[in-house]
C-alpha cells in the first residue's frame, strides 16, 4: 500500500511524500483476461510469423543470399523469443513473482536475455551489411557466395550474446546470492535485473 501526504509549500505549491512504499502485482480478473489474452495473440502472431520467414528460406533456393541469411538468423531469434521468453514471462507478470523453481528461473533468464541481445545484435548485422552494399558494391558481390563468411558471423552474434548475460545469470548467485535466490514460498526472486535503458545501451553499444 502506498500512503501519500500532501503538503502545502509556502508558495502554493503541492509536494507529496511517500510513505511506507509496498508495491505488490495484483490484477483484477477482467485485467488477467485481458492481459492473457493480448500477449496470447502477440505471441501467436510473433511465432507464426518467424515459421513463415524461416519456412520461405528454407523452400524457396534462391533466396538463400548472405543478406537473407542475417534476416533468417533475426528470425530464429525473435522465434524463441514468442515461443520461449514470452509464454513464460506470462504467469510472472500476472503473480508478481516466480513460481516455477530456480533451474527454469536460470534456463529462462539465459534464453531470454541471449536472443534478446542477439536480436539486437542481429539489426546491426543487418545494418552493416546493407552498408558495405551501397559503399562496397563490387567487393559485396563478390562475397555473396561466401557462405562460410556468413555462417561465422551469425554463429559469432549468438556467441556473443551468450557472453554478454549468460555466465552472469548462470552464476551470479554463487558468488553474490542474489539472482534467482530461492524463497521459503518456493517461488524465486529473479530481481535484479537491468533497467530498459541499461540493457538497451548494452545491446547497442558493443557492435559500435
Amino acid at each position: 500500500m502506498i500512503n501519500l501526504k500532501i503538503r502545502n509549500q509556502t508558495e502554493g505549491n503541492l509536494s507529496a511524500v511517500i510513505e511506507n512504499v509496498d508495491f505488490e502485482v495484483k490484477f483484477s480478473d477482467g485485467v488477467k483476461v485481458l492481459i492473457i489474452t493480448l500477449m496470447s495473440i502477440l505471441t501467436f502472431f510473433t511465432v507464426f510469423g518467424n515459421i513463415l520467414v524461416m519456412l520461405a528460406f528454407i523452400v524457396d533456393k534462391r533466396l538463400r543470399t548472405q543478406s537473407n541469411y542475417f534476416l533468417l538468423n533475426l528470425a530464429i531469434c525473435d522465434f524463441f523469443v514468442g515461443a520461449f521468453s514470452m509464454p513464460l514471462l506470462l504467469p510472472y507478470m500476472l503473480n508478481g513473482k516466480w513460481m516455477l523453481g530456480r533451474i527454469v528461473c536460470k534456463l529462462w533468464l539465459t534464453i531470454d536475455y541471449t536472443v534478446c541481445v542477439a536480436s539486437s545484435f542481429s539489426v546491426v548485422l543487418i545494418s552493416y551489411d546493407r552498408f558495405i552494399s551501397v559503399t562496397k558494391a563490387v567487393l559485396y558481390r563478390q562475397q555473396q557466395n561466401r557462405h562460410r563468411q556468413t555462417v561465422f558471423k551469425m554463429a559469432a552474434v549468438w556467441i556473443l550474446s551468450f557472453i554478454l548475460y549468460g555466465p552472469a545469470i548462470l552464476f551470479w548467485n554463487m558468488a553474490f546470492e542474489i539472482m534467482c535466490h530461492a524463497k521459503p514460498e518456493n517461488w524465486v526472486d529473479v530481481r535484479p535485473r537491468p533497467s530498459p535503458l541499461d540493457k538497451g545501451l548494452a545491446n547497442v553499444i558493443p557492435p559500435l
